[in-house]
């Protein structure tokens, strides 16, 4: 009896430590979500859910309340609209399993997590996230070149697929950019733009031929939102190290890249001559042909997320093809057939109001903080809509993680409210012990 009675005193005294909120815990839990999707995959997923999940328990507790601030408002009400939505589509139609309705459960968790991020400072939460970037883009390189150059296949990374992992190493790679063009230091900005340099060979390394444009679209508009910090910093030394490190990066296009550029029109010679749909492009062209006729079925609610692997299995057989996928390889295509027309909008509303903050953000930017925070909203919307286009955009849970992660804490940093007060604020020995380290210094 005595055991029983202490074990949820020890789990009592364990939370106390693990949800008590200074900058250095901040720091550490920052740099875990924002280094680990790349190099060990699912650690991510689990690290953001703990936070959420801690969120909640704080705000039970009555630690902190739930963030009524615009910026969270905006982004968590298309964000439950969608997952209610999905949810409704899931019971609407015949067959429902319930395990199908965990992909939206993050989602829901999505004010508890932003409003746990609120009870840090922006300047911790800005500078974890960038050296986690960093970190996880060096890392990646390390995966991507064992797993093309020692076992022969396309670099996936600790994620376990090539698209995953090329849709996360985007993320982080683009704050690894922006870093590089706020840090202070010379050897900071070169470490930075170095673990850029890494995490673009890493996608190289994956084969993802969608995500290659959508880094160069996120880098584009980096080098946009940050031109008064490169333009004022131009000079010899920095020129050369630009053009070392865009040698390396051509020398790894040059191994990685024709391959699957050929395979590309290889694909497309075979359906135009042959008619044979069994490559990766034919797939997917039975797969859009699928999406399209059961949207159509289905307009408003779709078929419901139970019905999508069914469907691609039988579409695949309907074509003489073996196997089946879990989604339709395009995302926007997917949440229509799960959830509808109605699924779709919601959906769009969340890219539309996070590009909408970052705008805003930027036009009264006065911080690095708020101007990281929106290059995380612009970078997000750019790599998950584009790589979305012939891959995936929802539904898996490393990306459905990441999402509400660069969400929650870009939302806040760009343009968010602070849920400290006096009682809540961090003490002098804990800023000074991480201002004290010289990881990062940010202008």
């Amino acid at each position: 009896m005595s055991r029983s009675g202490k074990s949820p005193k020890k789990l009592f005294v364990m939370m106390n430590r693990l949800l008590a909120h200074d900058d250095r815990r901040t720091a550490h839990y920052t740099f875990l979500c924002f280094s680990a999707a790349p190099i060990a995959g699912s650690i991510a997923s689990i690290a953001v859910i703990a936070g959420a999940v801690g969120g909640i328990i704080e705000v039970c507790r009555r630690i902190i309340p739930v963030s009524r601030d615009r910026v969270m408002m905006l982004l968590a009400t298309p964000l439950v609209a969608y997952s209610l939505t999905y949810l409704l589509s899931l019971v609407a139609n015949p067959y429902p399993a319930w395990k199908d309705a965990l992909p939206v459960l993050p989602f829901l968790m999505f004010p508890f997590l932003y409003s746990s991020w609120c009870l840090s400072r922006k300047e911790t939460v800005a500078r974890a996230t960038v050296f986690g970037s960093v970190v996880g883009c060096y890392g990646a390189l390390v995966l991507a070149a064992v797993q093309f150059h020692a076992l022969g296949i396309r670099a996936e990374g600790g994620a376990s697929n090539p698209i995953v992992f090329a849709t996360v190493t985007c993320l982080t790679a683009s704050m690894a950019l922006a870093g590089s063009l706020v840090a202070r230091r010379t050897w900071e900005m070169a470490f930075f733009f170095g673990a850029y340099c890494a995490g673009a060979m890493a996608i190289l390394y994956s084969g993802t031929r969608i995500t290659w444009v959508a880094l160069l679209l996120s880098s584009l508009a980096i080098l946009w939102i940050f031109r008064d910090c490169w333009l004022q910093s131009l000079s010899r030394r920095t020129v050369s190290v630009l053009a070392l490190a865009l040698a390396a990066m051509a020398l790894v296009a040059a191994y990685a890249a024709p391959p699957r550029l050929e395979a590309l029109k290889q694909d497309w010679r075979q359906i135009q001559e042959l008619g044979n749909y069994d490559s990766s492009l034919g797939r997917r062209l039975v797969l859009w042909r699928t999406a399209i006729d059961a949207i159509q079925r289905a307009p408003i609610i779709g078929t419901g997320p139970q019905s999508t692997k069914p469907m691609t299995w039988e579409a695949m057989s309907n074509a003489g093809l073996r196997g089946g996928y879990t989604h339709f390889h395009n995302g926007l295509l997917t949440v229509m057939v799960e959830t509808g027309v109605l699924g779709a909008i919601f959906l769009f509303l969340v890219f539309a109001f996070a590009a909408g903050i970052a705008v805003g953000a930027l036009r009264r930017a006065s911080t690095v903080e708020t101007r990281l925070g929106a290059t995380m909203l612009v970078v997000v919307v750019i790599t998950y809509l584009t790589g979305g286009a012939t891959g995936i955009l929802l539904g898996h849970d490393i990306l459905d993680a990441m999402l509400i992660a660069f969400l929650a804490a870009g939302g806040y940093l760009a343009s968010g409210a602070s849920l400290l007060n006096d009682a809540m604020t961090v003490s002098s020995e804990d800023i000074g012990s991480w201002n004290d380290r010289p990881e990062i210094t940010l202008r």
